[in-house]
């Protein structure tokens, strides 16, 4: 946990520096960006791994089965990744470029979710007799 205020404090001094260097070199401006994102990403591997095992326990504990857990868990990496690519392009100024990314995010969360929905949809029907 004592890398969040480093990771924030690195974030706000990027910010304060590149609200200058955006006036000068846009486009420098959003590779620096993307270069600080690329670079915070790799370095939290480690923690995003450790989240992820936790995340395993807990559903084996609780006796969840992998066909619940494993959509649940590609929809939040999904998310997080559309999203930074989405900021990535507004940032850029992007912005139909962005909304096409989000698109394509939406449309790949709804195909993950589509083998879980059929799951809940046959035990409904199941035990209603249908």
């Amino acid at each position: 946990m004592l890398w969040l205020p480093l990771v924030i404090g690195l974030g706000l001094a990027l910010t304060v520096f590149q609200a200058d260097f955006r006036e000068e070199t846009p486009s420098w401006a959003v590779l620096l960006a993307l270069g600080f994102v690329a670079t915070i990403l790799l370095a939290l591997i480690p923690q995003i791994s450790t989240a992820f095992q936790g995340l395993v326990r807990i559903a084996q504990e609780a006796s969840v089965s992998s066909l619940y857990l494993s959509p649940v868990l590609k929809t939040i990496g999904v998310a997080y990744i559309t999203s930074f690519g989405v900021q990535i392009s507004q940032e850029a100024g992007e912005e139909a470029i962005a909304a096409v990314m989000e698109l394509a995010g939406k449309l790949v969360i709804i195909l993950i979710a589509l083998p879980l929905m059929q799951t809940i949809l046959n035990t409904l029907f199941a035990i209603l007799g249908y």
